[in-house]
């Protein structure tokens, strides 16, 4: 089977946006999770166990380090490129 093609930032924003059940217009790369998007740790820790059951890992050191959308796509990015891959739920949105 190829591998699936990595998620593009616009599709990481639409797939944290209908997981976090949030208008897509305010889950900007630019947007803090817990500041602007009202995310705290539970739903936080939520979100990442419903990515992971998409098969969308993180390394879990970069986490730390996650404030914004576009960190946590780095840190997708990032586990991606350790081989991770999109699965076809997570495209298809």
């Amino acid at each position: 089977m190829p591998a699936s093609p990595l998620l593009s930032l616009d599709d990481f924003c639409r797939l944290i946006a209908n997981e976090l059940q949030l208008d897509l217009g305010a889950v900007r790369p630019e947007a803090r999770f817990v500041e602007d998007l009202l995310v705290d740790s539970i739903r936080m820790v939520d979100l990442l166990l419903r990515l992971e059951e998409m098969q969308i890992t993180f390394p879990i050191e970069a986490m730390w380090d996650v404030k914004t959308v576009e960190d946590a796509y780095r840190a997708y990015m990032q586990g991606a490129s350790a081989g991770g891959q999109a699965p076809a739920e997570a495209r298809a949105g």
